[in-house]
């Protein structure tokens, strides 16, 4: 079966404060984005990468894969302003393909078992996500922040990436987005809105999203563990 990475890296870092995007931000003297594209590429799973870039830095990843010899990067596509809008950019670009896979480029810490344990419920129900049970504590508040109910945790996920859809599901999914726009905030929830059902799968508490300065933090711990 023939499965096809999109790896959304258009991001600007705005809320991590930095003035390099966050994604070629240095942790532990590796760009961010190499760590997700290195176990994408040693994954006997996966048969091609697409990247999705801001137009400026198309040439920066290409330098990149080239000097970090990432082997299965068959494109490197430009992105959107939003992170949807980079992933169907760089699902237009796909060729052939039975399964797609979807990771963010700032989520440094994926694993090939992580890939591999996604991949097989998608196999078997359609479309799968990596997601994290909720655990703390949830409230709803108003707009001053005083708390107005609590909300029962129980069947509450966190959704991760990545995420892994049949082709044709993820297809649909588009079709029925251009007929029926809405705000949406990752592709299972285009997915959803066809019908189809997403399995979520056990993913990690290390397979965090780089998005705020303490997400860099502590990135820099798990990466320096033993």
């Amino acid at each position: 079966m023939r499965v096809t990475a999109l790896v959304p890296a258009a991001g600007r870092g705005t809320r991590l404060g930095t003035t390099v995007p966050k994604q070629f931000i240095a942790l532990n003297g590796k760009p961010l984005l190499l760590y997700s594209l290195e176990v994408l590429d040693s994954s006997e799973d996966i048969s091609g990468i697409i990247v999705a870039a801001q137009a400026a830095d198309i040439g920066t990843i290409r330098d990149l894969v080239r000097e970090y010899r990432i082997r299965k990067v068959v494109d490197v596509v430009q992105g959107g302003e939003e992170r949807t809008q980079s992933v169907r950019n760089a699902f237009r670009a796909i060729g052939t393909a039975d399964y797609v896979l979807i990771h963010d480029g700032v989520r440094p810490f994926i694993t090939r078992d992580i890939v591999q344990r996604v991949l097989s419920a998608a196999r078997q129900h359609g479309a799968a996500i990596s997601a994290l049970p909720v655990t703390d504590t949830v409230k709803v508040a108003d707009g001053d922040g005083s708390i107005v109910k609590n909300i029962d945790r129980h069947g509450l996920w966190l959704a991760q990436t990545p995420q892994v859809f049949r082709y044709s599901i993820l297809a649909e999914a588009y079709r029925h987005y251009d007929e029926h726009p809405v705000d949406i905030t990752d592709e299972s929830g285009l997915v959803e809105l066809t019908g189809s059902k997403v399995k979520t799968v056990p993913g990690s508490i290390f397979n965090i999203k780089i998005t705020r300065e303490e997400d860099l933090l502590l990135a820099t711990m798990i990466a320096g563990m033993p």
